[in-house]
């Protein structure tokens, strides 16, 4: 047994999700692209469905130890209560999510495994709803509630957010059809500045529009 043996099944797995999802994905495929025999993955994973639910954890890990300095800076925000403050970090997180779905910092297979849970769910969403999607989502309303001094309610934040926070998905999961229309060739850095820039003149739209 190869020492590494379940970091490697569960490389493997990624690649297979990514290429035919969790339905089009095998066992036997993964055990083979890994070069391991496929009793492993019952051995470590329980079967298909365990090794899934294992790499919908793993991101979840990936994107917490990415943003975990962030987390730190929005509980001092938010005890400040802090407008100004409060408006910088939403801005932080919006950077720091678009990054994560555009960027490199995750792996290509990652974020379509990712992607491809988020917009057709299986049993397992819920290990990326709630370890992931919704505390995020959750920090982004407070920070917009408190940029605009209380003005626009949790629950209208709680709405305000839905449309914002799809978008950063659409411009990872509609990247070609994006550079197609803007003619432009991939994601390089001026161009994520100018999606980031587009994300930022709505945060300062809605907000200034609450005084």
């Amino acid at each position: 047994m190869k020492k590494n043996s379940k970091n490697e099944l569960l490389c493997s797995a990624f690649c297979e999700f990514a290429k035919n999802g969790f339905e089009g994905a095998t066992t036997r495929d993964i055990a083979n692209r890994a070069g391991i025999n496929i009793s492993s993955i019952l051995y470590y994973f329980g079967g298909k469905k365990g090794i899934y639910a294992a790499a919908l954890h793993n991101i979840v890990a990936a994107v917490k130890q990415e943003t975990d300095e962030l987390a730190r800076e929005y509980s001092v925000v938010v005890k400040k209560k802090d407008s100004a403050e409060a408006r910088k970090m939403l801005k932080k997180f919006t950077e720091a999510f678009l990054t994560l779905l555009c960027g490199e910092k995750l792996s290509k297979d990652m974020k379509t495994v990712f992607l491809s849970e988020y917009s057709k769910p299986t049993e397992d969403f819920q290990i990326l709803y709630e370890g992931l999607i919704l505390p995020f989502y959750k920090k982004m309303v407070k920070l917009l509630e408190l940029s605009s001094r209380g003005r626009i309610t949790l629950k209208d934040a709680y709405l305000y957010m839905f449309p914002f926070f799809a978008q950063m998905f659409v411009f990872s999961s509609r990247k070609d059809t994006i550079c197609k229309f803007m003619d432009w060739k991939t994601y390089g850095e001026q161009q994520k500045q100018k999606l980031l820039d587009y994300m930022y003149n709505q945060i300062d739209f809605l907000i200034d529009s609450h005084k």
